[in-house]
């Protein structure tokens, strides 16, 4: 019996005991799930009511050489009313800036509601010093151009999209600057129901100065459009180089776009992106090769027949001029002369002279989708494609890479790789001796004073520069009726100085030379350019 009693009570220990330890396995596991789950639940709730955004970073600003802004941001405000304003709140609001006459009678809000764009700094101001807690002004930045589609396809436009062609797309690493973040609260409506506290505070972008003048690129955009449209002509480009300081002071295509429109339809930078033949402009640069290697000399006379045959394809001039020296070559554009110096020159050293000259090679600003130009080099070529190399057939150039090889002859034969953010280095190298850019310089004087180039011609100044006259290309050989009309040129001679180029596509048929139709605008351009830098009367 007594055994049997002491069974029984360790029975009912052992139950006692299971009993315990399950209901402590039990209310352990209850109180873990509690509070793992209620920290889970209160992580997601706070997912749920704290909001992150960023705030943007205000982007640098584009400025000439002046300081006047070709590009600049600009911080709008807007003012919302939040669901559950106050009426009372609504009417001080009201009482301190003017609100669009379709609130004015409105006493509740339902959701957020924009009451007023783009207020002002005194309105915001106001709205500040009332400490209202159901209303929210937003920040938001616009991207404004004051020149407008005098410098877009040299400035681009930052959009939507972020940047967009030119310098805004160029130099965006140095514009763009980077966003901060902040936090805010919000209610299950999503409405932001405390004050936004900074996480991480924005850096703003940076500031670049270009070497454009704003008034010179006003004016080689005025006289490129107004050229343009007297001749019915397509497009064209102006570059405008400082010769001296090797920084670039315009940069003008036509025709252009308002990059301050939304509905903006983009045009191409075509002094910068556009490569072709340009025809007689090369004769300068293949008769200083001529010249600074011996091969003729500047005194010595040329026969020049007005008709010359090559690998049966004939050469023609205007006329018989039967013999001509170098700068006589250059001054009436002979075709045949300058044929005959390219095959006394051969080819690899005029191939050379060119790339000398800059030709073919990546050029010295960052600009998107730059033209490097085109040669096609071989080991030999024909005698009659030796001569088209010559007077500037058969290979490209962008209208930059000429007006930077003209440069050299300004340069006393140093060519520059020349500059657009101000500030910058410009570095130089030795093409051609003093002495043959000196010639040069005479012999593109000629092309004014009695050449094919009279219209260039600027009051009170000395000039020179070379006409060019292209027949246009296309997928079936050389278009008859299609011309492209260029003036490269330098003024004034005697001083520090500035290089100019005008390129015109497609003038009408009655006058299409670059002698009638980039001319004049190169002498316009240089007119008003040298008297705005305050250059004195050199001619006597």
């Amino acid at each position: 019996m007594k055994r049997k009693n002491k069974l029984l009570n360790l029975r009912l220990v052992i139950t006692c005991a299971v009993l315990i330890i399950s209901t402590v396995t039990v209310l352990s596991k209850l109180i873990f799930l509690n509070i793992s789950d209620g920290v889970f639940l209160q992580e997601e709730g706070k997912k749920r009511y704290i909001k992150y955004r960023e705030t943007r970073a205000v982007r640098g600003g584009i400025y000439d050489r002046n300081n006047f802004p070709l590009a600049i941001s600009i911080v709008n405000y807007d003012l919302y009313a939040l669901s559950g304003l106050n009426p009372d709140d609504f009417r001080s609001l009201k009482d301190k800036i003017k609100i669009p006459d379709k609130y004015q009678a409105k006493k509740k809000f339902s959701k957020k509601t924009l009451l007023k764009k783009n207020i002002s700094a005194s309105d915001y101001l106001a709205i500040k010093n009332l400490k209202l807690n159901r209303i929210e002004i937003e920040v938001r930045h616009s991207r404004h151009y004051p020149l407008g589609e005098q410098i877009s396809p040299l400035i681009g436009f930052y959009g939507k999209d972020g940047p967009q062609e030119g310098m805004e797309k160029s130099y965006n690493y140095l514009l763009s600057g980077l966003d901060g973040k902040e936090k805010l609260y919000k209610n299950a409506k999503q409405e932001i129901i405390s004050k936004p506290i900074e996480v991480l505070k924005e850096t703003q972008g940076k500031d670049i100065t270009l070497t454009i003048d704003s008034t010179i690129q006003f004016f080689a955009y005025k006289y490129l459009a107004e050229g343009i449209e007297s001749n019915d002509a397509k497009s064209g480009s102006v570059i405008v180089l400082d010769n001296a300081s090797g920084e670039i002071l315009a940069v003008a295509s036509y025709p252009s776009y308002n990059p301050n429109d939304p509905m903006r339809a983009i045009q191409k930078n075509r002094a910068l992106v556009d490569a072709y033949e340009f025809g007689s402009a090369m004769k300068p640069i293949t008769i200083s090769a001529a010249i600074e290697n011996n091969i003729i000399d500047r005194n010595e006379f040329l026969e020049t027949p007005q008709r010359y045959i090559l690998n049966n394809k004939v050469i023609t001039d205007p006329k018989n001029y039967k013999e001509l020296k170098p700068n006589e070559i250059i001054a009436y554009s002979s075709q045949v002369g300058a044929s005959k110096i390219a095959l006394m020159l051969g080819y690899n050293s005029l191939k050379n002279n060119y790339l000398n000259f800059g030709f073919t090679k990546p050029i010295s600003i960052n600009f998107p989708s730059s033209s490097y130009g085109y040669m096609n080099f071989k080991d030999s070529i024909s005698d009659r494609e030796l001569a088209a190399l010559g007077y500037g057939y058969g290979f490209e150039v962008s209208p930059f890479q000429l007006a930077t090889a003209y440069s050299v002859f300004a340069n006393e034969g140093i060519y520059k790789d020349f500059i657009l953010l101000k500030d910058t280095n410009v570095s130089h190298r030795k093409v051609i001796s003093k002495k043959s850019a000196d010639f040069i310089i005479d012999s593109l004087s000629d092309v004014v004073e009695f050449g094919t180039g009279k219209l260039a011609i600027v009051k009170d100044f000395k000039v020179g520069g070379k006409t060019s006259t292209v027949h246009k290309v296309s997928s079936l050989g050389y278009k008859s009726d299609s011309y492209r009309a260029s003036f490269v040129g330098i003024a004034p001679l005697q001083r520090d100085s500035l290089t100019i180029l005008v390129s015109i596509e497609d003038p009408n048929l009655n006058t299409y030379s670059g002698g009638a139709v980039a001319a004049p605008v190169f002498s316009k351009i240089a007119e008003s350019t040298l008297n705005y830098l305050g250059y004195w009367n050199v001619t006597n």
